[in-house]
């Protein structure tokens, strides 16, 4: 990374601030009557030439203004840019919206995409946690007839998935108690994604149970178990990001429609997060279907589970509110959930 002058610095600041705000190149004239600047619209246009020469900002057209670069973006957030505390007012709407459904962790999910969306006039994002990662609590066998077992998942973040199972020999209510009290021994403690590559090696030499339901179990592990793709990702503010100036073209608008049709890719770069909030800029992203945009974003827990949220938009977005706003409602997830 090059080392840039105090006034450099400034100046660019200055750009890529404006070009925030109002989505038009910026020029030498302006900035120095916009920010009363110490210094004259020549020595200005120099050291725009010099941060053009490094990468940090770009000129669209010939004697059109500059705008920021992908480099000059990571730039700012890194060392120029001032993170704005949010609100306390939004602080507390946001936590007595999302605590109205404590219990209800689909509602939560909702919500919290609804805030994000709305707050930030980006695409509010709400990644549920995966559930290959989740820790099996215990599982329930109940007979549904002489030959039909519902399996019940219950994972310790109190989520539930229910499965239909057919046996080919009936089965007591002995059965099934003896079978799951001998399951949840071998099995509970375990995430889903081990219950599923290890099923077959832990129960292939128990004595006890039901030995068609067993079989019947390890035959459809990958039903059973096999969760390790079944992240939801909930979405809103649509309507309010397409309302932006980039999307009057043509080629932004379509990936743009791409991405939140075929939601693979978001996915994928949702799940791609650690500890600590994270911000990937234009063409840092991973997959070149995002490289027109930057995301920001934030991991949550509940009772041990991941998830992600965010908020994706063009790069020219407000990193220094949207980065508060997503710290703060993934917190307040976490904590509600928690």
């Amino acid at each position: 990374m090059h080392t840039l002058s105090k006034r450099q610095k400034t100046l660019l600041r200055h750009i890529i601030q404006n070009f925030i705000d109002t989505a038009a190149p910026v020029g030498s004239d302006y900035l120095v009557k916009k920010h009363r600047l110490d210094y004259s619209p020549a020595t200005v246009r120099n050291e725009m030439m010099n941060l053009e020469s490094m990468g940090f900002i770009q000129q669209p057209h010939t004697s059109a203004g500059r705008i920021p670069s992908d480099k000059g973006y990571r730039y700012y957030v890194g060392h120029l840019m001032r993170p704005e505390k949010l609100k306390y007012e939004y602080q507390d709407k946001i936590d007595a919206q999302i605590s109205q459904f404590t219990g209800d962790v689909r509602k939560i999910f909702e919500e919290a995409s609804g805030i994000l969306g709305k707050i930030s006039n980006e695409l509010g994002l709400v990644l549920t946690p995966w559930m290959s990662n989740w820790v099996l609590d215990c599982l329930e066998l109940i007979s549904l007839s002489s030959q039909k077992v519902l399996v019940v998942i219950r994972v310790r973040s109190r989520n539930v998935k229910t499965v239909v199972l057919e046996i080919e020999n009936e089965f007591s209510t002995k059965d099934l108690y003896n079978t799951a009290s001998l399951l949840n021994e071998r099995l509970s403690g375990l995430t889903l994604e081990e219950i599923k590559n290890t099923m077959y090696d832990r129960t292939r030499n128990v004595s006890g149970g039901n030995p068609g339901i067993i079989r019947e179990m390890i035959n459809s592990v990958d039903e059973l178990f096999g969760l390790s793709d079944s992240a939801e990702l909930l979405t809103a503010g649509t309507r309010n990001i397409l309302l932006q100036p980039e999307f009057s073209q043509k080629e932004m608008m379509d990936a743009f429609l791409g991405l939140v049709e075929n939601r693979r890719d978001l996915v994928r770069a949702m799940k791609d997060c650690c500890d600590e909030p994270q911000i990937s800029i234009g063409n840092e992203n991973k997959n070149n279907r995002l490289n027109a945009f930057s995301i920001v974003k934030a991991g949550y827990n509940i009772g041990g589970n991941s998830g992600t949220i965010g908020v994706i938009g063009p790069t020219r977005m407000p990193y220094n509110r949207i980065l508060p706003l997503v710290n703060h409602v993934a917190a307040s997830i976490s904590h509600h959930l928690s």
